[in-house]
């Protein structure tokens, strides 16, 4: 899927980019006041990524752009927001600058922070006690201020965040790097801040010694895989503070002391559960859509179900755990061949004095293998299938999913079989298509698959997810 950006200058002009809602150009604005290096939005089933630059073109004066990008993360696969996506997607600023001609000077007058990131690509935190506090804060719906004078380190802090909350991302979190205040953040890090600040971010230093202990547990809780798992359908942080509240509470069980110093503790810090505002520039493309809860449906139907993060983040981890074993299998297999190749090249150097590829007849010189030497391939030389648990969404309009998704991996283009997991119907064309990781959508396969009661076979050129389609009726 193409992700939509705009560029814009100060005055809020469009340069480049199909971005130019109304709800855009004032989001520029607010970056340009603010100075924000780094902007992250996830209301409303939409990733809003921005940051604003300093520019120049040739033979012109310097200027400042502001750069936004939007992706729909609704019913797909969101991406996992951590260091390397983020170094992405400044690498996609730079990119479409150069497009239309302009080079960047700096980011937030600091001249050397991209030569910082394109030296290194891990975190300069030493400990995450100060993330897993400020978690604890957010998901309680606790607007967090951290002060830092370093912008690589504070850009790291909310990467760091924002991946530790992958499982609630849906529910909308704005999260900030600027100079400048910027207003309605629920992670603000800043240069300097008139106001309360619960984190100095250069020293990792929490000034909070009353709740910081409270916080940072709550933080590590809601980590927790069965945690995470039981609230992270909520789709507002309303719902999700009220859910995350409950779990603390039937925890804490029947401890009549535990239970009253939690009663204090969110009497005391005023967390309660109400209905939340929004802006009041959000036009309707920004708007969130109404979530209908689904009975049970036909397998056919998967595309029209609501996944939530922790379904989307254990995919995504399914994923990773596979290309990891991939390339443990081509290892092995590599090894294998230079095996294989040292032993044929002993055998052939001493075939001369043994006669073991035929008799001494000068007619030829080329040997030939016996019958009774064949070589079989290894089954991991084949199509290795893998059926997988959740299956990617942004299905096509005009087809419907059939039976479950697989990841296929070929060593060189072969024929692989997989099992059809929905009631085979003989009047249907079925299609054959491949998940696009960098793209999230799903794309015809160059291949017509063979398809039966329990099986389907199709010719797979390359490693992939991959599933069935039918055609949608009109």
């Amino acid at each position: 899927m193409e992700d939509s950006y705009g560029i814009f200058t100060t005055d809020g002009e469009t340069i480049s980019g199909s971005l130019h809602d109304d709800y855009a150009v004032n989001l520029a604005e607010r970056l340009d006041e603010s100075t924000a290096s780094l902007y992250i939005n996830t209301k409303n089933g939409v990733l809003l990524l921005g940051t604003a630059v300093n520019v120049q073109k040739t033979g012109r004066r310097p200027d400042t752009f502001i750069y936004l990008e939007k992706t729909d993360i609704e019913k797909e696969l969101p991406p996992r927001i951590d260091l390397l996506y983020i170094h992405e997607f400044y690498k996609r600023v730079k990119n479409r600058l150069s497009k239309i001609e302009y080079e960047i000077r700096n980011l937030a007058s600091d001249d050397s922070f991209f030569d910082e990131r394109n030296k290194r690509i891990t975190s300069s935190l030493s400990g995450s006690n100060v993330a897993d506090y400020a978690i604890g804060r957010l998901l309680l719906s606790k607007e967090t201020v951290c002060v830092s004078d370093d912008l690589s380190k504070s850009v790291d802090f909310v990467v760091a965040v924002t991946e530790k909350l992958s499982s609630y991302i849906s529910a909308g979190f704005t999260i900030v790097v600027s100079k400048r205040t910027f207003r309605g953040a629920d992670l603000l890090v800043t240069e300097k801040f008139s106001g309360d600040v619960q984190i100095y971010l250069d020293t990792e230093k929490i000034n909070d010694k009353k709740r910081a202990v409270i916080y940072k547990n709550i933080g590590v809780f809601a980590q927790n895989p069965k945690i995470r798992q039981k609230i992270s359908g909520a789709y507002t942080k309303n719902s999700l503070t009220e859910e995350l509240v409950t779990q603390i509470k039937l925890k804490e069980g029947t401890n009549s002391k535990k239970s009253g110093e939690l009663e204090e503790f969110l009497r005391e810090e005023n967390i309660e559960f109400s209905r939340e505002n929004t802006d009041s520039f959000s036009p309707e493309n920004y708007e969130s859509r109404p979530v209908s809860k689904k009975s049970a449906v036909n397998e056919a139907g998967y595309s029209d179900w609501k996944i939530n993060d922790y379904d989307r983040e254990n995919l995504m981890l399914e994923y990773e755990k596979h290309m990891e074993k991939k390339h443990k299998g081509r290892v092995k297999i590599i090894a294998l061949l230079a095996v294989i190749l040292l032993l044929a090249a002993g055998v052939v150097f001493f075939s001369g004095y043994t006669g073991f590829f035929g008799s001494n007849d000068k007619e030829t010189d080329i040997p030939h293998i016996t019958p009774s030497a064949t070589i079989v391939p290894e089954p991991s030389q084949g199509a290795v299938v893998e059926r997988l648990n959740s299956t990617p969404g942004n299905m096509p309009e005009e087809f419907l999913g059939f039976g479950s998704a697989y990841m296929i991996t070929v060593s060189e283009p072969s024929d692989a079989s997989f099992d059809v997991t929905s009631q085979f119907l003989p009047d249907k064309e079925y299609f054959l298509m491949i998940y696009n990781q960098s793209g999230y959508s799903w794309e015809p396969a160059d291949t017509s698959p063979l398809v039966s009661n329990e099986s389907a076979i199709a010719y797979i050129e390359k490693s992939g997810i991959y599933r069935l389609f039918i055609k949608r009726e009109n």
